[in-house]
């Protein structure tokens, strides 16, 4: 009943324990990289929203744990009328790895857990020394294009961990329309403003999504930099919530992207399989996640 937690679990090496999902975690698996390597996931239980679940479907499938993404009183109210151990797993802003510790003792997974937080922990740092020697002024400017229902090219993401991990400057880190979800809007006037260097745009799944093309031939977007130099490039931004994986990979994506003279081809190839193979055991991942972001 969390969507920041199936990652976690899977990458803790448990996702064979796992017995029934949310409605939103089992929306989000045809999206991700879970869908191919534990397909399986595809055909287990939808047990309902964590704010309306199928308590009866909950209990006939007699779980040992329910991960529960929500506060106290809805895990008590959960605890009680399931008669289940539930825990909270509501992930804290930034870097939240004790996130993979909390779970891991829950499965008695403490050293997979520990081992995996090391990992996320080592590519960080790495990564924040080679692109701290690049100057202020020499920071390039990056704006995150999210696919959305309506189509809306203006709409971004405020936060980015990996655009700042990067060492990329989010022209909408300063944004005041900001929903509660955390995604921002741009007006047109502030887009032109901003001039961003690099636009990366959240990959799409349809036909009727957002494609490269589709900025391209926008007229406001045919100001910015980025587009008259063909600068606009696809990503990942939203995978299943929470997974480090992603954002620790990304950030040497779009700084390869960026600084290729700095965060060279054999560092961000050697990161990806590193980081792909420990924790989803995928050997030699990279070439798979460069067609990926074709």
């Amino acid at each position: 009943m969390a969507d920041n937690a199936l990652v976690v679990v899977k990458q803790l090496q448990a996702v064979e324990t796992v017995v029934a999902l949310d409605s939103k975690t089992k929306g989000f698996l045809p999206l991700s990289i879970l869908k191919d390597i534990n397909p399986t996931l595809l055909d287990i239980p939808d047990v309902g929203k964590t704010k309306s679940p199928n308590y009866e479907q909950i209990i006939e499938l007699n779980p040992d744990l329910i991960l529960l993404k929500g506060n106290k009183e809805s895990a008590d109210m959960m605890q009680e009328k399931t008669n289940v151990p539930v825990a909270c797993v509501i992930s804290k802003d930034g870097y939240d790895f004790d996130l993979y510790l909390i779970v891991g003792k829950l499965l008695g997974k403490e050293k997979e857990a520990a081992g995996l937080v090391n990992l996320f922990e080592t590519h960080k740092m790495n990564i924040e020394k080679i692109v701290s020697s690049i100057e202020e002024s020499k920071k390039k400017s990056a704006y995150i294009v999210v696919q959305n229902s309506k189509n809306n090219f203006f709409k971004t993401q405020k936060g980015s961990l990996s655009l700042e991990l990067a060492g990329l400057k989010n022209v909408a880190a300063n944004a005041n329309k900001v929903d509660q979800w955390g995604f921002a809007e741009l007006s047109k006037e502030a887009f032109i403003d901003y001039n961003p260097s690099l636009i990366f745009l959240d990959k799409p799944y349809s036909e009727s999504g957002i494609h490269k093309d589709d900025l391209m031939a926008d007229p406001t977007f045919l100001f910015s930099d980025a587009v008259k130099k063909q600068r606009i490039f696809y990503t990942h931004s939203f995978a299943l919530p929470k997974d480090y994986v992603y954002v620790i990979a990304e950030a040497y994506y779009y700084a390869n992207t960026a600084y290729p003279n700095i965060v060279t081809e054999d560092v961000y190839k050697n990161a990806i399989n590193e980081i792909f193979k420990a924790a989803y055991g995928i050997d030699n991942y990279y070439e798979t996640w460069k067609k990926s972001l074709l």
